[in-house]
């Protein structure tokens, strides 16, 4: 039952891990840190959004795609191309092409973006547009130029400049090629004229003089390689579907100048255009040329077949058949006609066939092969969603991984279907072309009952017939084909065109920036006050008593300052003199057990480690009791390090070490003070063995004597928590006053004692809180209040090194407080 008790005591006085009664006030005085802390962060900031951070502007443009129609039978929409690049999967296959090397490289070449410009300000140097600068750079892309060396230009005058490089070496870059070469030695001309070329073995370039207001900054430019600025201009492009119409479209394009953003977006959706068109009309050229080879083809035997036929014409006589003739003859025609337009859709469809590689070099129109758009919509244009998918999966996996095999299978898979599509249909021309021949066969011999004259005839008028109709629909497909190229226009018509409009850049955010540095500001000076606050383990105020024990506290004394340590008998009128009265009155509080000595008391004055001032505390509680008529004697039981003496004016001689030893009797050892009832009796000559000196029968008389002799015995004891001799002096004593001191003591010292108390070793004990401030703020603790020598530090003996109190020993005993507290 006992033990229950003591466990529900050590539970109820278990201490927050954190005091909040301590860490709020020291926050709120921590004013001073928070204010630099927040002005170091607010200018960091300010640097940050002002100098070391790029500015990023972001300019935009709206596009509209036509959708694109599988009934209409024109050129353009018939085009194999262009239907593989139709509408499906627009926001990605558009996200893809616009973020190519190609397509970039094309639009590098266009705005000329492979000319870096720099603007030198007062603390960094900083990229600026070509449209930015004072100056426009222009290289002859056929000439060998200087690249990744920056020239700096100076103002000379209105109509001159100077050039500089930092070093004179540097590559050669080949425009046409797109190829570093070697290093070579530069030599460009020191001064250069604006609008003029400036010409040299490795270099040819003009820089034109533009109306720019000049900040008075210095400016410098740089050639790069076609792969340098792609790669700059390649990024921060978005995609995006603005509305519910999907053929709207929206681009971004994020640079470090607007001027830039702007230029690189146009120019980028200008070669979108050129591409499409060019992809468009490729089929149309494709099919011109075709028509124009078969034209020359058949214009060839149509001159053959009309020389022929004029001849026999005027070597028979013969210009016109009967009727029954005049019908084979046609019938033959006609015949002849639906073959050869057979043969040429035949030949035709071979050019459709889907190769293992994309390749537009062969596609013709599809209305020339005889095939309707609908068998080819549904496959082409998953074979062009496959291949989409395939581009974006080799961004993620690896050629040989099973996601690519798999897609690779489907495209295979779409490819045989589509190749399915064309035989279905070459089978069924090869039916009816079996059919005509077959039907040819038959006129054929019909005509052979003529004679041989008008058979001849006959064949030279089919000729002739043949090729004349033939040659006739291949110039009415020509014209539609020319017609179709001359009305084919972009299904991308531009909406919203990009535009400087002097639009903030969209980073650095100052406004966000701003309130985290202030958050930062208010962070960093909270988490030192509160990591201070976890290793601060030194008592400062009472709840870091009162929450580790139930042990009362008798008195608080304050700092001693300037003071004399026998303060009740030099200053008999100060504050801490009347600290120690009251000590003097709570007293009978805690030795009132009516088992005691009526007519005496002792009293045992102890801290935990020297330093505390329990000395100082015995001294003057002796002083405030002998003051008061009551026959006092104090006695120095610290047998290790004596300390009492000094301040007294009297000598450590001779002490209880010579009494214990059976050397001197009581009345050789007591020296007394200048107050009649106060006397004292120092420790004497420092002993080999003072343990067994205590626990001895001489000490036992001693305190016998003593008591006989004294009202009040006032025992000046080791640090109980360094030796146990104040624990054997315990039992001689009626109350035990234990000495705590404010910024020196630790909280777990407390609990030393409080154990001890708890279950039940030691009783009638009271606390003094030495050194007491009120500066629980973030500047409490300066110094010790006062400066006392009655101590031991934290090493007792000259070889006791177990207690750690640098950094490191902090850490570890947090350690210890957290393992104790949560786990």
């Amino acid at each position: 039952m006992a033990n229950n008790n003591i466990e529900q005591k050590t539970k109820k006085r278990q201490s927050d891990f954190i005091d909040i009664e301590r860490l709020i006030p020291r926050i709120l005085n921590a004013w001073p840190l928070y204010i630099i802390s927040i002005l170091i962060a607010l200018s960091v900031a300010f640097y940050l959004n002002n100098w070391k951070l790029n500015k990023i502007y972001s300019a935009n443009t709206t596009f509209k795609i036509k959708e694109n129609n599988a009934a209409n039978n024109n050129l353009a929409s018939n085009s194999i191309n262009f239907i593989w690049g139709g509408n499906a999967n627009k926001i990605d296959g558009l996200s893809y092409t616009l973020t190519s090397r190609i397509h970039n490289e094309k639009v590098v070449k266009k705005a000329e973006s492979y000319i870096y410009y720099f603007e030198e300000g007062k603390l960094k140097k900083s990229n600026v547009y070509k449209l930015d600068a004072p100056f426009q750079v222009h290289i002859d892309t056929l000439h060998t130029q200087i690249a990744n060396v920056e020239v700096l230009v100076e103002p000379k005058d209105h109509n001159s400049f100077y050039l500089k490089i930092e070093n004179n070496s540097g590559n050669l870059y080949n425009f046409s090629k797109d190829s570093l070469m070697n290093s070579a030695q530069l030599n460009l001309p020191k001064i250069g004229y604006y609008n003029q070329w400036i010409i040299g073995k490795d270099f040819k370039l003009m820089l034109k003089k533009l109306n720019n207001q000049s900040s008075g900054n210095k400016y410098s430019f740089k050639l790069v390689t076609i792969k340098d600025a792609t790669q700059r201009a390649v990024q921060n492009f978005s995609v995006t579907n603005p509305s519910k119409i999907a053929s709207i479209i929206s681009v971004s394009k994020n640079a470090e100048s607007l001027n830039e953003a702007v230029d690189l977006l146009n120019n980028s959706i200008s070669v979108l255009i050129e591409n499409e068109l060019a992809e468009r009309n490729l089929s149309a050229y494709q099919t011109r040329k075709y028509l124009k080879d078969r034209i020359a083809s058949v214009k060839v035997k149509l001159d053959s077949a009309t020389d022929n036929l004029q001849e026999l014409q005027k070597k028979s006589g013969i210009y016109n058949f009967d009727t029954k003739k005049g019908e084979l003859i046609g019938k033959l025609t006609s015949l002849d006609k639906e073959r050869i337009e057979i043969e040429e859709r035949i030949a035709a469809l071979h050019r459709l066939m889907p190769k293992k590689s994309s390749s537009v070099d062969n596609l013709i129109a599809l209305n020339i092969a005889g095939l309707e758009v609908s068998y080819y919509m549904s496959n082409v244009d998953k074979l062009d969603n496959l291949e989409i998918r395939r581009q974006e999966m080799l961004k993620v996996y690896k050629s040989n991984t099973d996601e690519i095999r798999d897609i690779d299978r489907q495209i295979g898979k779409t490819r045989n279907d589509i190749s399915n599509v064309v035989n279905a249909h070459l089978q069924k021309l090869s039916t009816d072309l079996s059919q005509v021949n077959a039907k040819l066969a038959e006129s054929e011999f019909e005509a052979k009952d003529l004679p041989f004259q008008e058979i001849e005839f006959v064949e030279a008028n089919r000729g002739f017939e043949l090729n004349s109709v033939l040659y006739s629909n291949l110039i009415n497909q020509l014209n539609t084909t020319d017609l179709s190229l001359a009305s084919i226009v972009s299904d991308i018509s531009i909406i919203d065109p990009a535009k400087n409009q002097g639009q903030g850049s969209i980073y650095p955010n100052p406004q966000r920036n701003y309130l985290i540095a202030l958050g930062i500001g208010l962070l960093i000076p909270l988490v030192y006050v509160i990591i201070k606050e976890l290793l601060d383990f030194k008592v400062r105020v009472l709840k870091d008593i009162t929450s580790r024990t139930g042990i009362p506290i008798i008195g608080l004394v304050g700092p001693l300052g300037d003071n004399s340590p026998l303060v009740v008998i030099n200053n008999p009128k100060s504050g801490i003199s009347e600290s120690f009265r009251s000590i003097r009155s709570n007293l009978k509080f805690i030795y009132k057990d009516p088992g005691l000595n009526q007519s005496n008391k002792t009293i045992l004055v102890t801290s935990f480690i020297g330093g505390e001032g329990k000395t100082f505390n015995a001294m003057n509680i002796a002083s405030s009791l002998g003051s008061m008529d009551k026959k006092t004697v104090l006695i120095g039981l610290d047998l290790r390090k004596p300390k009492i003496f000094d301040d007294f004016n009297i000598n450590n001689k001779v002490g209880v070490t010579d009494f214990v030893a059976g050397d001197l009797e009581l009345d050789r050892i007591v020296q007394h003070t200048i107050l009649p009832n106060l006397d004292i009796i120092t420790a004497g000559p420092i002993p080999p063995n003072p343990s067994e000196l205590i626990l001895s029968k001489r000490m036992e008389q001693l305190f016998a004597e003593l008591k006989d002799k004294y009202e009040y015995v006032i025992i000046d004891s080791p640090p109980i928590g360094l030796v146990t001799d104040s624990y054997d002096l315990m039992r001689y004593a009626d109350c035990t006053l234990y000495v705590t001191r404010y910024n020196y003591s630790e909280k777990n010292f407390i609990t030393a004692i409080s154990n001890k108390y708890d279950e039940g070793e030691v009783s009638n004990v009271g606390i003094i809180f030495n050194d007491f401030q009120i500066k629980t703020g973030y500047g409490y603790g300066y110094g010790y209040g006062y400066g006392y020598g009655y101590g031991y530090g934290y090493g007792y003996f000259a070889g006791d090194e177990d207690f750690d109190n640098s950094f490191i020993g902090k850490i570890k005993r947090l350690g210890e407080r957290i393992k104790s507290k949560f786990f």
